[in-house]
């Protein structure tokens, strides 16, 4: 018997039905409730999936169960914020926290079996969920993966054409702003005219690259100069490094978020201009000189860990036992626990400079990464968001916010961690620090010696510190563009302009 609308509204639950009906169901609830306005609807095939049992499910069929209930929050998201009000603003919104989660469990499965359409949609969806956040950095990329895995997909073209557009806002570099420009207008003009985009979509692309038109001139924006003919080094060994750092997109440079050409191959990003009192000294260019200096001598150290073939001479007749369980002992690898230190120690020193440049308010002592964006209620003493992140409608800050949704520094925290690497990231981060880590090169990773000690594999840790890496980036070139946003908010005083000069490289040593 065919069920109606209302019949499926109706029903307790979806558990009697087959896997793939229970997607399709889903998926009829969700697209049926958003075309008609109908938000009980969304909210009751919301409540059918907290109740469905996913036991039987295939790991394909658990990916699009979670793919269509993200859909549904996201669908939920809207009737809540609409554009620009203070909804929309909202620092917590548990609509886009379902949606993330949903979507990573989704992206994660794809890894269990070949579909690209599927796994497309899924990092379009993510790209566009992380840039309504203001994570516009990880936004492009997972715009970029879509393409890769499926090249000419012309909404993956489309959203990445619209996300640039959206992030060249946030520059304060107008040469850079051009150039994001002009390859936004190139994505969107090309997704505009796809048949595989529908009508609504090519007329959102359109428009957006009417208006970039409208501001460069179509000529302007389609001469796209050469963007190799920029030096990567002096010698074989600088530009190789340069042409990793480019390819694994570690350059702090926005450029280097949707380009692999030589004009993104230098750390360029910096803060952007600031208005001090004039008697107070340039503190934050202090804090964030060290910041950008840690991450880039700690991401050459990764590039040594990881490309080292030959024994250091530092490492010969340092006597060790051999403990049989193909334990690794080295100055590379150590060197990979070096850059796990540091990077996960920089988000504590954007904490520090956040804290000092907002006048939250914290004590320094007590400040880190995930306790920054709090303070006491002064009517029931309890912890919740500051009234000066909550108001201040900066979306890189907003961005910064969802990043320390990703990481945990107590075991209570993991539930509200919406990384599905956060709790074993901070047990690396205990062992390593307090406890007993080793790396091996075969063996599972887990705790071992009677829990006592917890093992990684060499590939599996590489692949983590990977990931901290491009997390302390993001975050890095987040706290330059939520500055520069503030910045623009400030009341034009009277002042005399101090310039700062470059560091020379000469002075490096």
């Amino acid at each position: 018997m065919e069920l109606t609308f209302e019949d499926l509204l109706a029903l307790n639950n979806l558990n009697e039905f087959e896997p793939d009906q229970v997607c399709n169901i889903l998926a009829i609830i969700f697209e049926t409730g958003r075309e008609q306005n109908d938000k009980n609807a969304i909210e009751r095939g919301l409540g059918f999936s907290e109740k469905q049992k996913l036991d039987n499910f295939s790991d394909y069929e658990k990916a699009t169960f979670h793919y269509f209930v993200s859909n549904g929050w996201a669908y939920l998201q809207r009737f809540i914020q609409t554009l620009n009000s203070v909804e929309f603003w909202a620092f917590q919104t548990p609509e886009i926290e379902n949606q993330v989660i949903h979507l990573r469990m989704a992206l994660t499965l794809t890894n269990n079996f070949d579909s690209p359409e599927l796994k497309s949609q899924i990092l379009i969806n993510l790209g566009n969920t992380f840039s309504h956040i203001g994570r516009f950095v990880e936004a492009t990329q997972y715009w970029q993966k879509a393409m890769r895995i499926m090249p000419g997909f012309g909404m993956a073209v489309g959203n990445l054409g619209f996300g640039l557009a959206h992030y060249a806002r946030a520059l304060y570099d107008e040469g850079h702003r051009f150039l994001f420009c002009q390859f936004a207008y190139k994505y969107l003009v090309e997704a505009s005219t796809r048949d595989d985009v529908y009508k609504e979509g090519q007329d959102g692309f359109k428009y957006v690259a009417e208006t970039i038109k409208e501001r460069y001139g179509a000529d302007n924006l389609k001469n796209i100069k050469p963007l190799t003919d920029f030096s990567l080094g002096n010698s074989k060994e600088e530009t190789a490094y340069r042409e990793w750092c480019i390819q694994n997109t570690l350059f702090i440079n926005p450029l280097n978020d949707f380009l692999s050409e030589n004009i993104v191959g230098h750390d360029c990003f910096y803060l952007p201009t600031i208005t001090l009192d004039l008697d107070q000294p340039p503190v934050y260019h202090t804090i964030y000189n060290q910041i950008k200096q840690e991450y880039v001598s700690a991401r050459f150290l990764y590039y040594e860990g990881i490309n080292q073939t030959e024994v250091h001479f530092s490492d010969k007749e340092n006597k060790q036992m051999d403990t049989l369980d193909y334990s690794l002992y080295s100055i590379n690898t150590e060197k990979l626990k070096i850059v796990f230190r540091v990077c996960y120690s920089l988000f504590d020193k954007i904490a520090y400079l956040l804290n000092e440049y907002l006048q939250l308010g914290l004590n320094p002592k007590d400040v880190s990464f995930r306790k920054i964006w709090c303070s006491k209620s002064r009517k029931n003493n309890q912890s919740e968001l500051n009234p000066i992140i909550i108001n201040s409608q900066n979306w890189p800050l907003r961005g910064m916010y969802w990043l320390s949704k990703d990481l945990v520094e107590f075991e209570s925290q993991f539930s509200k961690a919406i990384l599905p690497e956060a709790q074993q990231i901070a047990t690396i981060r205990n062992f390593i620090e307090h406890k007993s880590f080793k790396i091996v090169e075969y063996g599972e990773t887990g705790l071992t010696d009677n829990d006592l000690t917890f093992q990684i594999t060499r590939d599996e840790f590489e692949e983590k510190v990977y990931v901290l890496m491009q997390m302390a980036r993001s975050a890095i070139m987040y706290l330059s563009f939520a500055i520069h946003i503030e910045e623009q908010k400030k009341e034009k005083k009277p002042s005399i302009p101090v310039t700062f000069y470059e560091l020379k490289d000469d002075y490096k040593i």
